[in-house]
Formats: structure tokens, C-alpha cells, sequence
């Protein structure tokens, strides 16, 4: 394995950045994984290392290369649009450590609407509830409100997205 630097741990930050969108603290980690692995395969390991992966994420937020913003906008776009809820949106937000304040910015809309939306956009999307044949609804009524309740749904929500017209 090469030897960690300074100038290394920013070519694998950049490295991992052409590919991936990433907020500061999933960067962070990716950085701190290369480093653990390295001290697992017996490198010798300077003492700066933390204070390396610090200015390393400071320079790529400072580049403009991470922006947790555009990356939880960006993010809650992709996970809207394949029908999670809310909850569940928040909870992936909230690994990827982005913060509370932005989090919340990116709920432009009241947290129920964006649930029924989200409900409604996965029932048509799997064919669940009205969408399934006449003769199969009944008998997978409860698989299907335990799908959603998995997906991260109300109780409410579910049966609205399942069985109202609107």
C-alpha cells in the first residue's frame, strides 16, 4: 500500500468525488476507511492524519466540490420521485450527516402532502391497492398496507394512497 499523505488522502477525496456526489461527513468517512485500511495492512501512519482529513474536507467544501445543500436537494429529488416517504428520506439525510437546518429546508412542502404524494406515487408505481386486478385486492389488502407501513407510511396515509379515487 502507498504511503499516506497529504496530497494522497486529497487524490483519493477527488478520486471519490468524480464519481459521487457526497456530503462533508460521507467524505469524511470515506476518508477515514482508506486510513483504517491502510493502518490494518501495517502502514505507518503519521500523527497529522486527522488533521489531514480535516483540511482535506475543508478544501473540497471550499472548492466547491461538496456542498451538503446540493446534496440533500439533490437527494431528496431522486428518493421523491421513486416514492419514499418522509421519514425515510430523512433518516438516509441524517446517515449521510447533513444537517437538521438543511434537512428541513429541503421539505418545501407540508410533511403529510409529501407522504401522500410519495404513498400514492409507490402504489401506482408497484400496483398496489386499486391498481391490482378486481379479484386479488381483497386478499392482499393487509400485504399491501404492511408494504407501505415498511416504506415508512402512516396508517393513514396507506389506506388513502391504497383505496380513495384522488
Amino acid at each position: 500500500m502507498r504511503k499516506i499523505t497529504q496530497q494522497r488522502l486529497e487524490n483519493i477525496a477527488l478520486f471519490y468525488l468524480e464519481r459521487y456526489e457526497s456530503s462533508q461527513a460521507r467524505l469524511k468517512q470515506v476518508l477515514l476507511r482508506r486510513v483504517a485500511r491502510a493502518r490494518k495492512e501495517g502502514a505507518d501512519l503519521p500523527d497529522d492524519v486527522p488533521v489531514w482529513i480535516n483540511e482535506v474536507c475543508a478544501k473540497m467544501v471550499r472548492l466547491g466540490y461538496v456542498n451538503d445543500t446540493r446534496y440533500a436537494e439533490n437527494a431528496w429529488r431522486t428518493y421523491s420521485a421513486a416514492g419514499k416517504s418522509v421519514r425515510w428520506i430523512v433518516g438516509k439525510l441524517k446517515q449521510a450527516g447533513i444537517a437538521e437546518d438543511i434537512i428541513a429546508q429541503c421539505m418545501d412542502d407540508d410533511r403529510s402532502v409529501l407522504d401522500a404524494q410519495a404513498a400514492a406515487l409507490l402504489v401506482a408505481k408497484k400496483k398496489l391497492g386499486k391498481y391490482r386486478p378486481q379479484d386479488q385486492q381483497k386478499a392482499y389488502a393487509q400485504k399491501d398496507l404492511a408494504r407501505l407501513a415498511r416504506a415508512g407510511f402512516s396508517y393513514e396515509i396507506a389506506q388513502k394512497a391504497l383505496w380513495s379515487d384522488d
